[in-house]
Protein backbone atom coordinates (compact mmCIF):
# COMPACT_ATOMS: atom_id res chain seq x y z
CA UNK A 1 0.00 0.00 0.00
CA UNK A 2 1.46 3.61 -1.00
CA UNK A 3 2.04 5.85 2.09
CA UNK A 4 -1.05 7.99 0.55
CA UNK A 5 -3.28 5.67 0.20
CA UNK A 6 -2.29 4.32 4.18
CA UNK A 7 -2.11 7.18 5.40
CA UNK A 8 -6.04 8.14 3.69
CA UNK A 9 -6.85 4.72 5.13
CA UNK A 10 -5.95 5.54 9.00
CA UNK A 11 -7.31 8.96 9.24
CA UNK A 12 -10.69 7.35 8.18
CA UNK A 13 -10.27 5.09 10.72
CA UNK A 14 -9.78 7.29 13.52
CA UNK A 15 -12.30 9.37 12.83
CA UNK A 16 -14.34 6.13 12.79
CA UNK A 17 -13.31 4.64 15.64
CA UNK A 18 -14.84 6.10 18.61
CA UNK A 19 -18.00 5.22 16.55
CA UNK A 20 -16.77 1.33 16.91
CA UNK A 21 -15.91 1.83 20.36
CA UNK A 22 -19.39 2.89 21.01
CA UNK A 23 -21.23 0.28 18.89
CA UNK A 24 -19.32 -2.86 21.01
CA UNK A 25 -19.85 -1.04 24.46
CA UNK A 26 -23.95 -1.08 23.34
CA UNK A 27 -24.19 -4.30 21.92
CA UNK A 28 -21.92 -6.01 25.21
CA UNK A 29 -24.42 -4.06 27.23
CA UNK A 30 -27.30 -5.07 25.14
CA UNK A 31 -27.04 -8.59 26.58
CA UNK A 32 -25.72 -7.45 30.34
CA UNK A 33 -28.98 -5.58 30.78
CA UNK A 34 -31.69 -7.96 28.73
CA UNK A 35 -33.40 -9.60 32.18
CA UNK A 36 -34.12 -12.18 29.14
CA UNK A 37 -30.61 -13.32 28.89
CA UNK A 38 -29.14 -16.56 29.45
CA UNK A 39 -26.63 -15.08 31.86
CA UNK A 40 -26.12 -17.88 33.92
CA UNK A 41 -25.08 -19.31 31.11
CA UNK A 42 -22.74 -16.34 30.48
CA UNK A 43 -19.65 -16.22 31.68
CA UNK A 44 -17.50 -13.24 30.25
CA UNK A 45 -18.32 -10.39 27.39
CA UNK A 46 -15.36 -9.05 25.71
CA UNK A 47 -14.93 -6.56 22.78
CA UNK A 48 -11.83 -5.34 20.97
CA UNK A 49 -11.84 -2.82 17.76
CA UNK A 50 -9.33 -4.15 15.51
CA UNK A 51 -5.51 -2.61 15.79
CA UNK A 52 -4.92 -0.14 13.09
CA UNK A 53 -1.68 -2.36 12.11
CA UNK A 54 -3.37 -5.50 11.87
CA UNK A 55 -6.07 -3.51 9.37
CA UNK A 56 -3.74 -2.62 6.98
CA UNK A 57 -2.09 -6.00 6.87
CA UNK A 58 -5.65 -7.52 6.25
CA UNK A 59 -6.38 -5.03 3.97
CA UNK A 60 -3.33 -5.23 2.01
CA UNK A 61 -3.69 -9.36 2.03
CA UNK A 62 -7.26 -8.71 0.86
CA UNK A 63 -6.36 -7.28 -1.84
CA UNK A 64 -3.17 -9.17 -3.32
CA UNK A 65 -5.84 -11.93 -2.65
CA UNK A 66 -8.56 -10.60 -4.50
CA UNK A 67 -9.72 -10.53 -8.68
CA UNK A 68 -8.59 -8.17 -11.03
CA UNK A 69 -12.40 -7.34 -11.66
CA UNK A 70 -13.16 -6.41 -7.40
CA UNK A 71 -12.99 -2.85 -6.35
CA UNK A 72 -9.93 -3.07 -4.46
CA UNK A 73 -10.35 -1.54 -0.39
CA UNK A 74 -9.64 1.94 0.23
CA UNK A 75 -10.31 4.24 2.70
CA UNK A 76 -13.99 5.14 1.57
CA UNK A 77 -15.19 1.59 1.39
CA UNK A 78 -13.08 -0.12 4.31
CA UNK A 79 -16.00 -0.35 6.50
CA UNK A 80 -17.74 -2.11 4.27
CA UNK A 81 -15.42 -4.57 2.96
CA UNK A 82 -13.85 -5.49 6.51
CA UNK A 83 -16.06 -7.43 8.73
CA UNK A 84 -14.04 -7.84 12.02
CA UNK A 85 -13.00 -4.19 12.77
CA UNK A 86 -15.21 -4.61 16.15
CA UNK A 87 -15.15 -8.05 17.84
CA UNK A 88 -17.52 -9.27 20.46
CA UNK A 89 -16.48 -12.54 22.18
CA UNK A 90 -19.01 -14.61 24.37
CA UNK A 91 -17.18 -16.89 26.42
CA UNK A 92 -19.56 -19.74 28.83
CA UNK A 93 -18.01 -22.22 31.23
CA UNK A 94 -19.95 -25.25 29.66
CA UNK A 95 -20.37 -26.89 26.37
CA UNK A 96 -23.95 -26.99 27.64
CA UNK A 97 -23.96 -23.27 27.96
CA UNK A 98 -23.19 -22.40 24.04
CA UNK A 99 -26.14 -24.36 23.13
CA UNK A 100 -28.33 -21.95 25.74
CA UNK A 101 -26.58 -18.75 24.21
CA UNK A 102 -27.20 -20.00 20.80
CA UNK A 103 -30.94 -20.06 21.52
CA UNK A 104 -30.65 -16.49 22.57
CA UNK A 105 -29.20 -15.03 19.44
CA UNK A 106 -31.42 -16.75 17.33
CA UNK A 107 -34.28 -15.46 19.65
CA UNK A 108 -33.00 -11.47 19.23
CA UNK A 109 -33.02 -12.53 14.95
CA UNK A 110 -36.71 -13.43 14.90
CA UNK A 111 -37.45 -10.06 17.00
CA UNK A 112 -35.31 -8.22 14.52
CA UNK A 113 -32.72 -6.98 17.06
CA UNK A 114 -29.95 -8.52 15.36
CA UNK A 115 -29.59 -9.52 12.09
CA UNK A 116 -27.33 -12.61 10.51
CA UNK A 117 -25.35 -11.49 7.36
CA UNK A 118 -24.32 -15.12 7.19
CA UNK A 119 -24.87 -18.43 8.86
CA UNK A 120 -23.05 -19.40 11.66
CA UNK A 121 -19.61 -20.84 10.96
CA UNK A 122 -18.48 -23.69 13.39
CA UNK A 123 -14.89 -23.86 13.73
CA UNK A 124 -13.56 -26.55 15.86
CA UNK A 125 -10.16 -27.34 17.08
CA UNK A 126 -11.05 -31.46 17.08
CA UNK A 127 -13.64 -33.71 16.33
CA UNK A 128 -14.65 -35.80 19.03
CA UNK A 129 -16.93 -39.30 18.43
CA UNK A 130 -19.00 -39.37 21.12
CA UNK A 131 -21.97 -37.53 22.77
CA UNK A 132 -22.26 -35.71 26.09
CA UNK A 133 -22.07 -37.95 29.11
CA UNK A 134 -20.68 -41.15 27.02
CA UNK A 135 -17.85 -43.02 28.24
CA UNK A 136 -14.74 -42.32 25.80
CA UNK A 137 -12.98 -45.14 24.42
CA UNK A 138 -10.02 -46.51 25.14
CA UNK A 139 -8.45 -45.52 21.22
CA UNK A 140 -10.80 -42.45 21.04
CA UNK A 141 -9.17 -40.43 17.35
CA UNK A 142 -9.09 -36.35 17.98
CA UNK A 143 -8.07 -34.90 14.86
CA UNK A 144 -7.45 -31.35 14.98
CA UNK A 145 -8.88 -29.35 12.26
CA UNK A 146 -8.09 -25.65 13.26
CA UNK A 147 -9.58 -22.42 15.14
CA UNK A 148 -12.11 -23.47 17.18
CA UNK A 149 -15.30 -21.19 17.98
CA UNK A 150 -18.53 -20.46 16.41
CA UNK A 151 -18.27 -17.21 14.69
CA UNK A 152 -21.24 -14.64 13.57
CA UNK A 153 -21.16 -11.85 10.98
CA UNK A 154 -23.65 -9.43 12.53
CA UNK A 155 -25.40 -6.61 12.32
CA UNK A 156 -27.95 -4.82 14.58
CA UNK A 157 -31.54 -5.62 13.22
CA UNK A 158 -34.42 -2.90 12.74
CA UNK A 159 -36.06 -2.65 15.91
CA UNK A 160 -32.98 -1.80 17.78
CA UNK A 161 -32.89 1.43 19.47
CA UNK A 162 -29.77 2.54 17.97
CA UNK A 163 -29.24 5.56 14.87
CA UNK A 164 -29.61 3.71 11.26
CA UNK A 165 -25.71 4.50 11.18
CA UNK A 166 -24.92 1.98 13.66
CA UNK A 167 -27.35 -0.21 11.97
CA UNK A 168 -24.75 -0.59 8.63
CA UNK A 169 -21.78 -1.39 10.19
CA UNK A 170 -20.74 -5.20 10.44
CA UNK A 171 -19.81 -7.30 13.93
CA UNK A 172 -17.77 -10.49 14.29
CA UNK A 173 -19.29 -12.19 17.28
CA UNK A 174 -17.07 -14.99 18.58
CA UNK A 175 -19.13 -17.89 20.95
CA UNK A 176 -16.67 -20.35 22.93
CA UNK A 177 -16.06 -22.28 25.82
CA UNK A 178 -13.48 -20.50 28.43
CA UNK A 179 -11.26 -23.83 27.59
CA UNK A 180 -11.34 -22.81 23.83
CA UNK A 181 -10.52 -19.63 25.00
CA UNK A 182 -7.74 -20.18 27.06
CA UNK A 183 -6.11 -22.23 24.13
CA UNK A 184 -6.94 -19.41 21.91
CA UNK A 185 -5.22 -16.40 24.28
CA UNK A 186 -1.90 -18.91 24.22
CA UNK A 187 -1.67 -20.16 20.91
CA UNK A 188 -2.42 -16.39 19.72
CA UNK A 189 0.37 -15.13 21.40
CA UNK A 190 2.97 -17.55 21.37
CA UNK A 191 2.21 -19.39 17.86
CA UNK A 192 -0.27 -17.42 15.65
CA UNK A 193 1.17 -14.36 15.74
CA UNK A 194 4.38 -15.10 14.81
CA UNK A 195 3.27 -17.76 12.00
CA UNK A 196 1.46 -15.57 10.40
CA UNK A 197 4.45 -12.56 10.03
CA UNK A 198 6.64 -15.74 8.26
CA UNK A 199 8.20 -16.86 11.10
CA UNK A 200 8.55 -20.79 10.63
CA UNK A 201 8.37 -23.49 13.83
CA UNK A 202 9.23 -26.65 14.55
CA UNK A 203 6.61 -29.43 13.38
CA UNK A 204 6.49 -30.69 16.94
CA UNK A 205 5.63 -27.05 18.20
CA UNK A 206 2.79 -26.82 15.80
CA UNK A 207 1.83 -30.44 16.49
CA UNK A 208 1.62 -29.91 20.49
CA UNK A 209 -0.32 -26.84 20.14
CA UNK A 210 -2.98 -29.12 18.51
CA UNK A 211 -2.41 -31.72 21.01
CA UNK A 212 -2.83 -28.74 23.89
CA UNK A 213 -6.16 -27.41 22.00
CA UNK A 214 -7.34 -31.73 21.98
CA UNK A 215 -6.54 -32.15 25.78
CA UNK A 216 -8.24 -28.78 26.60
CA UNK A 217 -11.54 -29.70 24.80
CA UNK A 218 -11.50 -33.38 26.12
CA UNK A 219 -11.35 -31.52 29.73
CA UNK A 220 -14.52 -29.24 28.29
CA UNK A 221 -16.51 -32.76 27.65
CA UNK A 222 -15.36 -34.07 31.14
CA UNK A 223 -16.21 -30.59 32.75
CA UNK A 224 -19.78 -30.65 31.54
CA UNK A 225 -20.19 -34.45 32.66
CA UNK A 226 -19.05 -32.92 36.10
CA UNK A 227 -21.57 -30.29 35.74
CA UNK A 228 -24.24 -32.42 34.82
CA UNK A 229 -23.54 -34.75 37.85
CA UNK A 230 -23.54 -32.22 39.81
CA UNK A 231 -26.63 -30.93 39.28
CA UNK A 232 -28.21 -34.45 39.05
CA UNK A 233 -27.33 -34.87 42.83
CA UNK A 234 -28.62 -31.56 43.83
CA UNK A 235 -31.82 -32.27 42.48
CA UNK A 236 -32.33 -35.47 43.83
CA UNK A 237 -31.33 -34.30 47.05
CA UNK A 238 -34.02 -31.58 47.03
CA UNK A 239 -36.70 -33.93 45.44
CA UNK A 240 -36.42 -35.96 49.10
CA UNK A 241 -36.34 -32.60 51.04
CA UNK A 242 -39.57 -32.10 49.40
CA UNK A 243 -41.01 -35.76 49.46
CA UNK A 244 -40.11 -35.44 53.38
CA UNK A 245 -42.02 -32.27 53.83
CA UNK A 246 -44.89 -33.70 51.85
CA UNK A 247 -45.07 -36.09 54.13
CA UNK A 248 -45.07 -34.22 57.50
CA UNK A 249 -47.82 -31.54 56.48
CA UNK A 250 -47.11 -29.58 53.40
CA UNK A 251 -49.17 -28.18 50.86
CA UNK A 252 -50.93 -30.94 48.61
CA UNK A 253 -49.30 -29.17 45.67
CA UNK A 254 -46.68 -31.02 43.58
CA UNK A 255 -45.31 -29.15 40.38
CA UNK A 256 -43.90 -30.44 37.44
CA UNK A 257 -40.56 -29.51 37.93
CA UNK A 258 -41.12 -31.62 41.69
CA UNK A 259 -41.56 -34.78 39.41
CA UNK A 260 -39.34 -34.63 36.40
CA UNK A 261 -36.84 -31.75 37.40
CA UNK A 262 -36.70 -28.15 35.64
CA UNK A 263 -39.03 -26.87 33.84
CA UNK A 264 -38.09 -26.92 30.40
CA UNK A 265 -38.68 -23.14 29.92
CA UNK A 266 -40.19 -22.96 26.02
CA UNK A 267 -42.77 -25.64 27.29
CA UNK A 268 -44.93 -22.74 28.58
CA UNK A 269 -48.19 -23.43 30.20
CA UNK A 270 -51.27 -22.94 27.61
CA UNK A 271 -52.80 -21.28 31.29
CA UNK A 272 -49.74 -18.90 31.61
CA UNK A 273 -49.45 -18.32 27.53
CA UNK A 274 -53.77 -17.21 28.04
CA UNK A 275 -53.21 -15.12 31.29
CA UNK A 276 -50.74 -13.03 29.73
CA UNK A 277 -52.45 -12.40 26.68
CA UNK A 278 -55.50 -11.17 28.50
CA UNK A 279 -53.59 -9.08 30.74
CA UNK A 280 -51.48 -7.26 28.15
CA UNK A 281 -53.51 -7.54 25.12
CA UNK A 282 -50.86 -9.04 23.02
CA UNK A 283 -48.57 -12.23 22.51
CA UNK A 284 -44.91 -11.90 24.11
CA UNK A 285 -42.31 -13.46 21.59
CA UNK A 286 -40.20 -16.50 22.58
CA UNK A 287 -37.88 -14.90 24.52
CA UNK A 288 -40.05 -13.31 26.87
CA UNK A 289 -41.91 -16.67 27.52
CA UNK A 290 -38.50 -18.36 28.07
CA UNK A 291 -38.05 -15.51 31.12
CA UNK A 292 -41.16 -15.61 32.29
CA UNK A 293 -41.03 -19.52 32.59
CA UNK A 294 -37.47 -19.46 34.33
CA UNK A 295 -38.66 -16.99 36.93
CA UNK A 296 -41.30 -18.63 37.73
CA UNK A 297 -39.95 -22.06 38.00
CA UNK A 298 -38.16 -20.73 40.61
CA UNK A 299 -40.76 -19.74 42.27
CA UNK A 300 -42.60 -23.66 41.74
CA UNK A 301 -45.29 -21.45 40.08
CA UNK A 302 -44.75 -22.25 36.09
CA UNK A 303 -47.39 -25.03 36.04
CA UNK A 304 -49.70 -23.66 38.42
CA UNK A 305 -53.45 -23.18 36.79
CA UNK A 306 -55.21 -20.31 34.94
CA UNK A 307 -57.09 -19.10 38.11
CA UNK A 308 -53.84 -18.74 40.35
CA UNK A 309 -52.45 -16.75 37.34
CA UNK A 310 -54.80 -13.94 37.16
CA UNK A 311 -55.15 -13.54 41.51
CA UNK A 312 -51.18 -12.92 40.52
CA UNK A 313 -51.51 -10.42 37.51
CA UNK A 314 -54.67 -8.37 39.21
CA UNK A 315 -55.96 -4.67 37.82
CA UNK A 316 -54.81 -3.81 40.41
CA UNK A 317 -51.38 -4.68 40.20
CA UNK A 318 -51.38 -3.53 36.54
CA UNK A 319 -52.75 0.19 37.54
CA UNK A 320 -50.01 0.44 39.81
CA UNK A 321 -47.80 -0.81 37.41
CA UNK A 322 -49.21 2.14 35.04
CA UNK A 323 -49.17 4.20 37.27
CA UNK A 324 -45.24 4.17 38.26
CA UNK A 325 -44.38 3.85 34.54
CA UNK A 326 -46.22 7.06 33.41
CA UNK A 327 -44.61 8.55 36.19
CA UNK A 328 -41.21 7.70 35.14
CA UNK A 329 -41.15 7.68 31.30
CA UNK A 330 -44.67 10.34 31.27
CA UNK A 331 -46.64 7.47 28.56
CA UNK A 332 -48.49 4.61 28.43
CA UNK A 333 -46.34 1.22 29.59
CA UNK A 334 -47.10 -1.50 26.00
CA UNK A 335 -47.60 1.57 23.42
CA UNK A 336 -44.09 0.97 22.28
CA UNK A 337 -43.55 -2.29 20.01
CA UNK A 338 -39.69 -2.03 20.08
CA UNK A 339 -40.34 -2.07 24.30
CA UNK A 340 -43.30 -3.35 25.48
CA UNK A 341 -41.74 -7.02 25.95
CA UNK A 342 -39.35 -5.93 28.35
CA UNK A 343 -42.42 -3.95 30.07
CA UNK A 344 -43.57 -7.16 30.33
CA UNK A 345 -40.87 -8.53 31.97
CA UNK A 346 -41.15 -4.94 34.19
CA UNK A 347 -44.88 -5.74 34.56
CA UNK A 348 -44.28 -9.80 35.70
CA UNK A 349 -41.11 -8.72 37.76
CA UNK A 350 -43.42 -5.72 39.70
CA UNK A 351 -46.62 -8.41 40.55
CA UNK A 352 -44.68 -11.10 41.68
CA UNK A 353 -42.37 -8.98 43.79
CA UNK A 354 -46.00 -7.47 45.32
CA UNK A 355 -46.81 -11.08 45.62
CA UNK A 356 -44.08 -12.59 47.84
CA UNK A 357 -42.45 -8.84 49.32
CA UNK A 358 -45.23 -6.92 49.46
CA UNK A 359 -46.62 -3.69 48.11
CA UNK A 360 -44.05 -1.19 49.11
CA UNK A 361 -40.81 -2.94 48.24
CA UNK A 362 -42.33 -4.00 44.73
CA UNK A 363 -43.23 -0.26 44.45
CA UNK A 364 -40.00 0.89 45.02
CA UNK A 365 -38.14 -2.05 42.76
CA UNK A 366 -40.33 -1.07 40.46
CA UNK A 367 -39.32 2.47 40.23
CA UNK A 368 -35.57 1.95 40.73
CA UNK A 369 -35.34 -0.50 37.88
CA UNK A 370 -37.75 1.84 35.53
CA UNK A 371 -35.37 4.85 36.17
CA UNK A 372 -32.51 2.72 35.39
CA UNK A 373 -33.94 1.57 32.04
CA UNK A 374 -34.46 5.68 31.00
CA UNK A 375 -31.27 6.57 32.10
CA UNK A 376 -29.54 3.54 29.99
CA UNK A 377 -27.53 5.63 27.32
CA UNK A 378 -28.56 5.03 23.66
CA UNK A 379 -26.84 5.76 20.87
Amino acid sequence: MKKQQRDNLLISFFKEKEKYKTLAEYFVRLIRDDPSAPKESIHTILYRIKDESRLIEKIDQENMNSEFDITPITHKNFHERIGDIIGIRIICLRLSDIVKVEAYLKFLVEENLLKFIQKPDYKRSFVLPIGLGKVSPQNINLQYSGYSSIHYQIKLGENSDVSETFKSIQIELQLRTILEEAWGEIDHKYRYSYSRIGEAFPEHIHSGFYNLSAYLQAAAMQAEQLCREVEAHRLTKSLKLKRNKKRSGSPEYESKEQINGPVDPLEVSSALKSVLEETFGFKPTARTLTYIIKRLNKLEYSQRSKRFFHKIFTKRRLNEFRNIYQEVFKRDPFTNDNNRNIDIINAVNFALFDEIEGTMVATEGLRSTLKWRKDRLSI
